[in-house]
């Protein structure tokens, strides 16, 4: 049988105890797919989410749960997945999606395109049986595996309605994947993502057309200033650095990133990011917060800081609770980021 520990997980906000736990784990998926989650005070008692993800090798999908939220993806909002490709498979519920100016709805059965790097807004609304949740499925390509042609920019915010032939064999090759998963061997699984992964770009080859000039040019620049902050958090990162890097004048990189709260606000959210991530790592788990805060580019009394400005407890809390987390749950510490990150 397939080796669940290293290409199954199972999780869901049944396994956290309170409310604030719930929200932020979802949260921080989402935040690894680039998108930032929204939810109505309203709606934050009743909150719920599983999830069960699978690991092909070659293709990357899963089984989500969810209640009625909002997930926005901006220029910028980029962690772990700018160069992926994800498709979503409604299966209840449905989605409202602004894509580039354009409003649209999917119901069941519909699937989504979306490039990784681009901007999207999602309002995910459930079924109508209760628990009032709604169930998608999702796949995860990178998108070096597509064709040299095929136009990537033109697959972001396409729709495939269920009628569609393409849909039928995309929706039911994935859910026969998922429904005989446990009963693989792991060279099966294997093999069976090598096929999938042909049957996928296929689809998206079909759908995409031929390849055109890319007309994000303003994202396309943000992505790769984006991309290079990412890479050196642990690195003094200064506006004469990125100005000289990326040849652009202060002027011109303060408004591209005055939609993300300015290019200081930028830099700090996603060094508090990479700590809290890196205070949930095994390997960290004897490391000092100092240490920790110089891998952030941080020193540690800014580190403290920040946590409590951002997050409302300090680094140590913090770092406590997650290890109260995982002595209740027997989860592996196999996460999309680490499967995403090898494709």
């Amino acid at each position: 049988m397939s080796d669940s520990s290293s290409r199954k997980i199972v999780d869901g906000a049944n396994i956290y105890q309170d409310f604030e736990t719930r929200f932020y784990e979802w949260e921080d998926g989402m935040s690894s797919a680039g998108f930032k989650l929204e939810l109505p005070d309203r709606h934050r008692d009743e909150f719920d989410w599983g999830v069960t993800g699978y690991n092909f090798g070659r293709v990357i999908g899963g089984v989500l749960t969810v209640s009625e939220h909002d997930i926005n993806r901006q220029y910028g909002n980029l962690f772990s997945m700018p160069d992926h490709i994800v498709i979503f498979i409604i299966i209840i519920g449905g989605m409202e999606c602004q894509c580039f100016g354009e409003r649209f709805t999917l119901v069941q059965g519909d699937i989504l395109i979306q490039d990784m790097s681009q901007p999207i807004k999602i309002h995910v609304y459930p079924g109508d049986q209760k628990p009032r949740l709604g169930s998608y499925q999702y796949i995860i390509m990178p998108k070096h595996s597509l064709h040299f042609n095929v136009d990537i920019a033109s697959l972001h915010g396409k729709r495939i309605p269920a009628t569609s032939p393409v849909n039928i064999i995309l929706r039911n090759h994935f859910a026969t994947m998922v429904q005989v998963f446990d009963q693989m061997t792991d060279q099966e699984v294997l093999s069976t993502g090598e096929g999938a992964a042909s049957v996928f770009l296929q689809t998206l080859h079909l759908v995409a057309g031929k390849k055109v000039e890319h007309p994000f040019e303003q994202s396309a620049r943000l992505e790769r200033i984006c991309l290079y902050i990412e890479k050196h958090l642990s690195q003094p990162v200064s506006v004469d650095v990125l100005c000289k890097n990326f040849a652009i004048s202060r002027s011109g990189l303060y408004r591209l990133f005055e939609p993300l709260g300015g290019i200081a606000q930028f830099i700090r959210s996603r060094r508090l990011l990479l700590a809290k991530r890196l205070l949930r790592t095994s390997s960290m788990s004897d490391q000092s917060l100092a240490v920790i805060a110089r891998q952030c580019g941080l020193e540690p009394g800014a580190l403290r800081r920040y946590f409590l400005e951002f997050y409302g407890a300090t680094p140590s809390e913090m770092r406590q609770k997650y290890r109260r987390d995982a002595e209740q749950s027997d989860q592996v510490d196999a996460t999309h980021v680490n499967w995403v990150s090898s494709l």
